[in-house]
């Protein structure tokens, strides 16, 4: 399949989208949820530690499949190839939505909230929305202008953000503020807390979201076959490192037990709250200022590698034909840029973060299974790749039990039950689009 695009983007560049894609929303929010309803600090640590083998096992799955076929797409292209043209069309509509135009709406929704904090007084709930909009618009035009530009921005701003939060981590820690006792709490899970645990993976789940990213641009990489495996696997393994770093200075900023007598809407700036307890109220309002900026990366690098699905989809006949096109001088593909960014600025103003979040996480995590899914008819037909899995079948097997176990305490929890059940909803509309793309490539 050819889309047109030009290679030309070296393993930092991967290395950065990876990284970016993956350090957003989640590690920002998750953790509040999960200390509210189990108040226990090494319930928290371990389930960080298991997204992250999780993570790591998606990507090393992942990165083989992206040496098989080393072309724009990702999941669009791994699931067309193992499981055929229907099933490629519905898992390249649900990254789009799901996995893409979504997420991009929540973490441009965080952003804007961290930017704004209470400055906006009565006018928050409608200039939340607002700011979101501005940002998702000004990534948008940035990955528009040209490849040079594209490369640059995503670079600047995840350098910006990953220092932001080892600076965060740093500080934290050296104020001496905190207090190593809150460690002595919890220990491991009670049997009423699993439950709740495998329903905060998909959380956390949805926090390493993101260890696929460079596949999408393996059709413009220098040297495929080597680059995605070290960026998928070298992103996967810093974030890891990041992720327990950040979590550690949570429990050690703030007593885990606290966490039940907050409201809902509070522990979700758990960041926020931890850095105010080190370094007081004035400092936590300049660190909440500083995360909203960070996270515009998160914002950029979605829609750089939301884009290339949409344009190898356009380019195989399964989506609108503008969204395939590269501009000839500028080597991007803008009109699957705008058509990304314009759908994520239609979700950031359709609901709260919350709600926003819920829909996002447990449609991800199934299209992610899917996707994982593909190594195994990938394997039996295409020749053996440049990197092969390690330990294979058991990688991309634990990445589908816990996918599974995730999702079905999900659907039992009466609160989230409804959101989960609208996310699955979402990927099963691609169902209709893939017959009609079907007709329409048949009787054109």
């Amino acid at each position: 399949m050819s889309s047109g695009a030009p290679r030309g983007y070296g393993l930092s560049t991967g290395v950065y989208l990876v990284v970016a894609s993956m350090v957003g929303a989640g590690i920002l929010t998750s953790s509040g949820y999960t200390l509210r309803e189990t108040g226990n600090p090494w319930s928290l640590l371990g389930l960080w530690a298991l997204g992250g083998i999780m993570a790591l096992a998606g990507a090393m799955t992942v990165a083989e499949m992206a040496s098989m076929l080393p072309h724009v797409g990702g999941d669009y292209l791994f699931a067309r190839q193992a499981f055929g043209r229907g099933a490629g069309v519905v898992v390249g509509w649900a990254t789009f939505v799901l996995g893409f135009a979504a997420p991009t709406a929540v973490i441009a929704r965080l952003a804007s909230s961290y930017l704004l904090g209470g400055l906006a007084g009565d006018w928050q709930p409608f200039a939340e929305p607002a700011m979101a909009v501005f940002l998702i618009g000004s990534c948008a035009a940035a990955h528009s202008l040209g490849r040079g530009e594209s490369a640059g921005a995503q670079a600047w701003t995840t350098v910006a953000k990953l220092s932001i939060l080892s600076a965060l981590v740093i500080i934290g820690f050296a104020s001496g503020n905190g207090d190593w006792g809150h460690f002595r709490r919890g220990g491991w899970p009670s049997g009423g807390e699993w439950p709740v645990l495998a329903g905060s993976l998909v959380y956390v789940g949805y926090a390493y979201a993101g260890w696929n990213a460079a596949a999408y641009l393996a059709g413009e990489l220098k040297d495929p076959p080597r680059m995605v495996p070290r960026a998928l696997v070298g992103g996967c393994l810093l974030v890891t490192l990041l992720y327990l770093a950040l979590n550690s200075l949570y429990i050690y900023a703030v007593d885990p037990a606290s966490f039940a007598t907050l409201p809902m809407e509070d522990v979700g700036r758990v960041a926020e709250l931890a850095m105010t307890s080190l370094l007081g109220p004035g400092v936590g309002r300049g660190v909440s200022l500083v995360l909203g900026i960070g996270l515009v990366a998160s914002v950029s690098a979605y829609l750089m590698a939301g884009s290339r699905v949409l344009a190898a989809m356009a380019a195989d006949g399964a989506f609108f034909p503008f969204a395939g096109r590269w501009h000839a001088k500028r080597g991007t593909p803008a009109g699957a840029v705008t058509c990304l960014g314009m759908t994520a600025s239609v979700l950031a103003c359709s609901g709260s973060f919350l709600q926003l979040l819920d829909y996002t996480s447990t449609g991800l995590t199934a299209v992610s299974a899917i996707v994982v899914a593909a190594i195994f008819p990938l394997r039996a037909r295409l020749p053996a790749s440049a990197f092969r899995t390690p330990l294979f079948p058991v990688p991309p097997l634990l990445v589908l039990g816990l996918s599974g176990w995730t999702i079905a305490a999900v659907i039992m929890q009466p609160d989230k039950r409804v959101p989960a059940l609208l996310s699955l909803g979402t990927i099963a509309l691609g169902i209709p689009l893939a017959g009609w793309r079907a007709r329409g490539r048949h009787n054109g």
